[in-house]
């Protein structure tokens, strides 16, 4: 189905009726004020849609929605915590006066090798990236319309660890599982469950400097130098020669959310990095 594309927040009428798909009118992202969760909004907003974005960073939140005002809603939510999350879908539903698409893109790694897993990096992994998703998807299931769309980000890395990944790995491997139980949970009201698995892509999160256990803190031409280093890597690791951009993965975010006849599927996006074995 076409959408009407717009070149900014001012050529959108307020009210009427959508012309969007299901799944696409009216969307909780999780991780909205930043990198991907940032450019699905984005994406969804030009395109006609309303989002409620949600996350830690207050201020990146109340940016969007002061850009969009009436279309965007910002609902600051720590996911780390039980009774912040506790609603939350509900909500993003009431603020849009409805509910149609979900998409789980709030994430945190901490690159630790085996032996080095401070366990207060590992508490916040297992619940930014597994547990918060499958209690939000749980309670998507009864507030999303019939016909509603979820996705979850997850990573090539839930197939392909690397030695400072045990626990970001273990933890998008999960939420792979809990979107295959979502989809078939959601199904008897036509919601759909599916995720998205990025390779490395270029976001904030990327250009975080990974240094080895023990390792002195760098003078900052050392530590620019490092990390120049790192992303020339990244980039060479991928069989098509970059890392991807949340554009790339946008596409596949997009598709999922409307993709009436797919559901419980992973879609890899990562410039051929999983053919490397």
């Amino acid at each position: 189905m076409e959408t009407k594309q717009a070149t900014g927040p001012t050529s959108h009428a307020q009210g009427g009726e959508s012309t969007l798909a299901p799944g696409l009118r009216q969307v909780l992202i999780t991780g909205g004020g930043r990198g991907i969760g940032q450019a699905v909004a984005e994406a969804l907003l030009r395109a006609g849609g309303r989002v409620v974005v949600t996350g830690r960073r207050v201020e990146r939140l109340e940016a969007l929605a002061s850009a969009w005002p009436g279309r965007a809603f910002a609902l600051p939510c720590d996911l780390t915590s039980p009774t912040a999350r506790t609603g939350l879908v509900a909500r993003a539903r009431d603020l849009l006066g409805g509910l149609d698409g979900f998409v789980a893109s709030a994430g945190v790694v901490s690159h630790q090798p085996l032996g080095h897993i401070d366990e207060s990096a590992l508490r916040e992994q297992l619940e930014v990236n597994l547990v918060a998703p499958l209690r939000l998807g749980e309670e998507a299931l009864s507030v999303l319309e019939p016909g509603g769309g979820m996705v979850f980000i997850s990573s090539n890395v839930a197939h392909r660890p690397i030695d400072t990944t045990a626990v970001y790995s273990a933890s998008k491997a999960g939420v792979l599982s809990v979107m295959k139980s979502l989809a078939m949970a959601g199904a008897p009201r036509r919601i759909r469950a599916n995720a998205v698995s990025p390779g490395a892509v270029d976001t904030d999160m990327v250009r975080e400097l990974r240094l080895p256990p023990g390792a002195p803190e760098p003078s900052p031409a050392e530590r620019e130098a490092l990390l120049e280093r790192q992303l020339s890597s990244l980039h060479q690791l991928h069989p098509l020669g970059r890392m991807g951009t949340p554009a790339d993965v946008v596409q596949a975010v997009l598709h999922l959310l409307q993709a009436p006849w797919t559901t419980g599927s992973e879609l890899v996006v990562d410039g051929g990095l999983l053919l490397r074995g």
